[in-house]
């Protein structure tokens, strides 16, 4: 099967980067959040879109792909001025809006859509590849609950040496620590790069044992430690089944 050519793809992702991340300020967004399409910045910055896009594409020809790109990225962004929110998810929404349209419009102009299609399709009979995915799946959530679950005696036990109105910490960071550092471990054993699991085990398991005062501290170190070893150990176990079914 061909190979997609991503040359003009690269180009007008480089553009994208650059005008809405590089080229306007934090500033610039905040006035933007409190002014909304009054602000003189919003348009200020479609302006620099257009301009960065043209400068990358440097080609008169590509005209419509300079036009519709900057509309869209004007209706998007308007969208989300109107929304008046800031936060994660309509940034990750704005972002995959912003990417798709780039995306629709590189493969309509090259010429590669039903290539593209094809590729698609051939991935997802692809049974290596829907073995990843279980893999990355299971290490996520469901191994937090698993872990969660396994812990829970020891995690009772620590809560009920906690002393009053002592902060505890942010709120679920150790379920996602943990989460990022199996997805972590298991993307180093499908990339048959084991020699980091050490120092990645390292850094994650040493903890203030100097500054231990009390039987409270001692525990809690010793609960942090085995929940380590116990998502390293389901980290692991998933890597090596998986390179074992798919070699």
């Amino acid at each position: 099967m061909a190979a997609l050519n991503f040359e003009l793809l690269l180009r007008i992702l480089i553009a994208h980067l650059l005008s809405d991340f590089v080229f306007q300020p934090t500033s610039w967004a905040k006035e933007k959040d409190e002014h909304g399409l009054k602000s003189g910045y919003f348009l200020l910055h479609i302006l620099i879109n257009i301009v960065v896009l043209a400068v990358f594409l440097w080609n008169l020809h590509l005209w419509l792909i300079i036009l519709i790109v900057s509309v869209g990225h004007l209706i998007i962004d308007a969208i989300k001025i109107k929304l008046q929110n800031s936060g994660v998810w309509i940034f990750l929404a704005d972002q995959f809006l912003h990417l798709l349209l780039i995306v629709m419009v590189w493969l309509v102009y090259t010429n590669q859509f039903q290539l593209f299609c094809n590729i698609i399709s051939e991935s997802l009979n692809n049974q290596k590849l829907w073995w990843l995915f279980l893999g990355y799946l299971l290490l996520s959530l469901p191994a937090a609950v698993l872990i969660g679950k396994l812990t829970r005696k020891w995690s009772e036990e620590i809560e009920g040496l906690e002393e009053p109105g002592k902060s505890k910490g942010l709120e679920n960071a150790g379920k996602w620590i943990g989460v990022l550092e199996r997805l972590l471990i298991f993307t180093f054993i499908v990339l048959n790069k084991l020699s980091i699991l050490g120092f990645l085990l390292a850094s994650k398991s040493v903890f203030r044992f100097g500054d231990l005062k009390n039987s409270s501290q001692h525990k809690k170190t010793e609960y942090i430690i085995i929940g380590t070893f116990l998502s390293f150990s389901i980290a692991i176990a998933v890597g090596l089944i998986y390179k074992f079914i798919t070699k």
